[in-house]
């Protein structure tokens, strides 16, 4: 009983203290403590995490219609509940392993790659400052209001759509929102609150969150490949192969999930890579594999939906092979897969229903990836299961991970050479899980040498500290860190570099529209059932600053006949918007030039000026 009271007396104290932002790694640290499965204590906190993240995306369906929302007293306290109920029922009592050094690997991994890649967000300026690197990528406009209309309505989108229409866009709305909703949450409980922050409070948080999933992909493959590597690591090893996979990551495309905004893409992927291990190395309790397997299919299936085909191979590869085991557990099994084959598939479905979704497959611009890169790290995991890995069963289920991935990028580059295109926008996200895949087996290469003996080890600890160190060099220079260039490079201009060196050098940012888009804020603010619109002479700048001060003044949803399916340079732009938008518009304008067009406009159709006004931006 006095459990029971605490489940919910913390949580409300919490709240009341503003403290609430401590629950959530509570709660992670108990559902640690109840599993019995993983070596160590990271095993123990990865293992957990994907168990939460799999749970909150289905917890969702359930806040979503319960009065409470995403309120943290009672998410809290049911989270709590859950958790000394299951202690009660199997009579386990909270315990953690002791920490290792090789535990630090991962987690330094994580650190490293968040603060570089948010390290021109913490030397920017303000508001403007950081609005200028986020505008390289307009979809974090839209994430951004996802996430604010998720934390709006209290839940998933798709369940309160005219709730939450004047924040959310409408393609939001049956989009996988697992990244938003989990975001939301955890904002919620940060900020102790519900109600929604000011401008520069929302985005600098929804960075965060961003920055973070990216963090959380890190860790993932940093430990999944660890986990597939087992006993050939050591310490020196753990923190080599952690420094070479950080530096392969920043170099990769995968830095473009933050430089562009893909963070849902971001969790995906890091429950993806966190299967991927686990199929390979199962943990020892069936029942907790089974229940591992199935919070991360719903995880994907909520987060980014387009990996489900891998996903579903491999969870399917591993039933079939330990069918024995799991038919010891009839009642477990029936409803893990139960519950799985209801929630995986939601979004999917949803999407498939209510938008056009498999036309959006052949959408967005061409995709020319650097295939010497994904040559490179494919002959280095092959020299290592050629050198014996293939003898092991452990590199025997990757290398079938890793032939599915294979086998799911290449069918969709054959999809796109039947229709006699080039290959679109979502051919580059299977390359992206090919790259994580091959990552997670770069452990391979230790099979080229075989560990050495104790004393030997002890003897030799200098030589190999400076061995680990040359390597993780190294790759930095392959990976093109320290300069440009490097197998990862991409053509930005008139030179060829990586989306990290382009980040950090300034390449991407956008100053002038931020600050057009700051200067707009202060000036316009919102008024009921009108559209403020920025004109600009320069071709989408108006577009771009319009999308963004709608999502920062929480109107996205309600402006967006304002920005989207119109043209993107004037005087078109502007004669489109007034067909488009019926309510009143007010036009702020970047120059005498922009201003001249609506003026013109205006003079055309005198019948406009009834509800369209026109005023320099100060």
């Amino acid at each position: 009983m006095a459990g029971l009271v605490a489940a919910w007396v913390v949580p409300l104290l919490a709240y009341a203290l503003g403290l609430a932002g401590l629950l959530p790694p509570l709660v992670l640290v108990l559902t640690a403590a109840l599993l019995r499965v993983g070596r160590t204590l990271l095993d123990r906190l990865v293992l957990a995490a994907a168990l939460l993240l799999g749970a909150v995306c289905a917890a969702g369906l359930l806040f979503s219609y319960w009065p409470w929302g995403l309120h943290p007293v009672p998410v809290a306290g049911s989270a709590f509940t859950v958790l000394l109920g299951f202690a009660l029922v199997t009579g386990v009592r909270p315990r953690l392993p002791r920490p290792t050094a090789a535990d630090l690997a991962p987690v330094l991994a994580a650190v490293v790659a968040m603060l570089a890649l948010a390290w021109p967000y913490l030397r920017a300026d303000g508001l403007a400052g950081r609005l200028a690197y986020a505008m390289t990528g307009e979809d974090n406009s839209r994430h951004l209001a996802a996430m604010e209309g998720i934390r709006a309505v209290g839940g998933y989108l798709f369940a309160h759509p005219d709730a939450a229409a004047r924040i959310a866009p409408d393609g939001m709305v049956y989009y996988p929102q697992g990244f938003h909703l989990t975001a939301a949450l955890l904002d919620t409980f940060l900020r102790s609150s519900t109600a929604a922050g000011g401008p520069a409070s929302t985005l600098d948080h929804y960075l965060g969150w961003a920055l973070a999933a990216y963090a959380l992909l890190v860790l993932a493959v940093v430990w999944a490949a660890g986990r597939v590597a087992g006993r050939l690591l050591d310490p020196v090893r753990a923190f080599a192969l952690a420094g070479v996979l950080t530096a392969l990551a920043l170099g990769s495309e995968l830095t473009r999930f933050v430089v562009y905004g893909y963070p849902g893409e971001s969790l995906g992927l890091a429950l993806t890579a966190i299967l991927v291990a686990l199929v390979c190395r199962p943990v020892a309790r069936t029942g907790t594999q089974l229940c591992l397997l199935g919070a991360l299919c719903v995880g994907v299936g909520f987060a980014y939906l387009m990996f489900l085909p891998v996903v579903g191979v491999l969870v399917l590869a591993w039933l079939v092979r330990h069918r024995r085991a799991v038919r010891r557990r009839p009642w477990l099994l029936a409803t893990v897969a139960l519950v799985t084959a209801v929630l995986t598939p939601l979004p999917s479905v949803a999407g498939l229903l209510f938008t056009d979704q498999v036309d959006n497959v052949t959408t967005g611009g061409g995709v020319f990836p650097r295939y010497d890169a994904f040559l490179a790290l494919a002959g280095l995991v092959a020299a290592g299961l050629f050198a014996g890995g293939l003898r092991l069963p452990v590199w025997r289920r990757y290398a079938g991970a890793l032939a599915a991935t294979v086998a799911f990028a290449a069918g969709f580059r054959s999809y796109f050479q039947v229709l006699g295109t080039d290959p679109r926008y979502y051919y580059g996200k299977t390359l992206h899980l090919l790259l994580v895949v091959l990552l997670i087996g770069v452990g391979s290469v230790l099979l080229l040498r075989p560990a050495p003996g104790r004393a030997r080890a002890r003897a030799a600890l200098l030589a190999r500290a400076a061995v680990a160190v040359s390597l993780v060099a190294a790759t930095t220079g392959v990976a093109g860190l320290v300069r440009g260039g490097g197998i990862f490079a991409q053509p930005f201009g008139n030179r060829s570099t990586t989306w990290a060196d382009a980040w950090w050098s300034g390449t991407l940012d956008r100053p002038r529209q931020a600050d057009v888009t700051v200067r707009a804020l202060a000036q316009a603010p919102v008024r009921v059932g009108e559209v403020t619109v920025v004109v600009s002479d320069h071709r989408r700048e108006g577009y771009l600053e319009t999308l963004f001060l709608a999502t920062l003044q929480g109107s996205h949803g309600a402006s967006a006949p304002a920005f989207y399916h119109i043209p993107l340079s004037e005087p078109a732009r502007t004669a489109a918007v007034v067909v488009a938008e019926k309510r009143p518009i007010r036009f702020l304008a970047t120059s005498p030039e922009a201003a001249a067009v609506v003026e013109q406009l205006l003079t055309e159709r005198p019948g406009l000026r009834a509800r369209v006004t026109v005023e320099p931006l100060r």
